[in-house]
């Protein structure tokens, strides 16, 4: 039987790559935000806004790091037994299908989204 922290272990990818996207789109905003310069007010206020967004992806990306890591090193813990007593199996099926939506829509939010940047970079080479 496959312990429960070994599951984790194997689900490590879900994070780290959640990280690595954060942490590409914090560099690419960085790299706007010297892109636009400090000038005019209008860039500096433009600038700091970028920044501070960068630093909350990065902050993403350093949380779903540490997560992946975790994850991990858990993959050699023995099984624990669980106690079927203690297990609320139509609150694991809702907690289950709830999940179930949040990671579909998150999948078809990233796919227009890269379906947008794209578009983008398509239209760039006009």
């Amino acid at each position: 039987m496959e312990s429960c922290a070994a599951e984790l272990a194997e689900s490590a990818i879900v994070p780290e790559k959640v990280a690595e996207l954060m942490q590409h789109v914090a560099f690419n905003l960085e790299a706007h935000a010297a892109w636009v310069g400090d000038a005019v007010d209008a860039a500096r206020q433009e600038q700091a806004a970028l920044l501070s967004v960068a630093e909350g992806y990065r902050a993403i990306a350093t949380a779903g790091f540490s997560a992946a890591a975790c994850m991990r090193g858990l993959a050699d813990l023995p099984p624990a037994p669980h106690d079927p007593a203690r297990w609320d199996r139509a609150a694991f099926v809702r907690w289950m299908r709830e999940k179930i939506v949040l990671q579909r829509a998150l999948a078809q939010l990233l796919l227009e989204h890269a379906e947008a940047s794209e578009r983008v970079l398509n239209e760039d080479r006009g």
